[in-house]
C-alpha cells in the first residue's frame, strides 16, 4: 500500500498524563528480570525496595506505552508488516520512582527504501514532569515492510561498527524475566507462531530494551541511574522469558560505549547488536 507522506507527518497525537506509584516502578524493574539473582543479584536490589526504590531510566519506555495508533484505518500503514527495528532513551532528569507524567509524541520523518522494500518511520516520544520539566526522550525507528514506493526520501542507516577485532572490555550474564513477572511478554497467539521454547514466551521490545538497560546500569555506571545519558538499540533476534542473556560492552571513547546482547543457552544467538550508551563518567 503507497501512504500519505504529508498526511502521516501531519498525524495528530494528542498529549496524554498518566499518574504512577512505586508498585508500578517495581513491576517495571521485575518486567526487565530485577530480581532474578545470579551476577545482577546485588545490582537489581535497590529498584526493588518496597520503601524508596530507585527508578530504572528505561520505565520511561513502557510509561510510554499507548493505543496502537498505526491500526487506524486512515493511517495508510499496512500493520501487520511493521517491525519494531530500534529505539533509543535520551535522559535529561531522574525519573522518580512514583509520579505524574506528561507524554507527548511526534513523527519525526518517513523514508522509502523503494516498492517493495519498505519504509522507515522515526518517532519521537518526549516524557515531561508534571510541572513540564522534560525527564527523557525516546526515538522509535520502525520498518514499514508494506509501504516502500511512495517517493520519499532515501534512507541512509546510521548502524554503529562494532570493534569485533578485540575482546569485550566487559561483559556480564543476566536473566529475563520469569513468566510470573514476565509483563512484556507477547500474546500468546505471537508467541506459538515464533517457535518459542517449551514452557516460555518471547518478550516485546520494551522488555528486551529494559534488560539490556539492567545490564549497562552495572556495567558503565556502576549502578547509578543519575548516570546513564542515552541507551540505544537495535533488534536483531528474539528474547525469551527467563533464559539467560550476556552483554558484551567495549569502551569506544570517554562517557561512551558499544555493546550487544547475546543468548548464550542458544548458541549465543544475537537479540541486540550494533547499540550504543552514554554515561557520565563521573558519579
Amino acid at each position: 500500500m503507497v501512504l500519505d507522506y504529508d498526511k502521516l507527518m501531519a498525524w495528530h497525537f494528542p498529549e496524554v498524563s498518566r499518574d504512577y506509584g512505586v508498585a508500578d516502578s517495581i513491576a517495571f524493574a521485575r518486567g526487565f528480570g530485577a530480581g532474578t539473582g545470579g551476577q545482577m543479584a546485588k545490582s537489581d536490589r535497590p529498584y526493588l525496595r518496597p520503601v524508596a526504590p530507585l527508578a530504572m531510566p528505561m520505565i520511561a519506555v513502557p510509561l510510554c506505552d499507548g493505543e496502537f495508533w498505526q491500526q487506524h484505518p486512515d493511517t495508510g500503514i499496512e500493520w501487520r508488516q511493521i517491525i519494531h527495528a530500534e529505539e533509543a532513551l535520551t535522559v535529561h532528569a531522574p525519573l522518580p520512582a512514583s509520579g505524574t507524567v506528561r507524554i507527548a509524541q511526534r513523527i519525526v520523518d518517513i523514508f522509502d527504501r523503494g516498492e517493495g522494500k519498505g519504509a522507515v518511520m522515526l518517532q519521537e516520544q518526549s516524557v515531561r514532569s508534571g510541572a513540564g520539566h522534560l525527564l527523557a526522550t525516546i526515538d522509535v525507528t520502525t520498518i514499514l515492510r508494506g509501504n516502500g514506493g511512495f517517493g520519499g526520501k532515501p534512507y541512509q542507516s546510521g548502524r554503529l561498527k562494532m570493534p569485533d577485532e578485540r575482546a569485550p572490555d566487559a561483559s556480564i550474564e543476566l536473566h529475563a524475566a520469569v513468566e510470573a513477572d514476565a509483563i512484556f511478554k507477547l500474546s500468546a497467539d505471537i508467541v506459538a507462531a515464533a517457535g518459542a521454547p517449551r514452557g516460555k514466551s518471547m518478550m516485546r521490545g520494551v522488555g528486551c530494551f529494559g534488560t539490556a538497560g539492567r545490564a549497562l546500569l552495572a556495567l558503565a555506571c556502576d549502578n547509578q541511574p543519575s548516570r546513564l545519558k542515552k541507551l540505544a538499540v537495535r533488534y536483531t533476534g528474539p528474547m525469551f522469558t527467563g533464559e539467560t542473556l550476556r552483554v558484551e560492552m567495549w569502551r569506544v571513547e570517554a562517557g561512551r560505549a558499544l555493546f550487544r546482547m547475546l543468548a548464550p543457552e542458544r548458541g549465543d544467538a544475537p537479540v541486540l547488536d550494533n547499540c550504543l550508551v552514554d554515561f557520565s563518567e563521573d558519579a
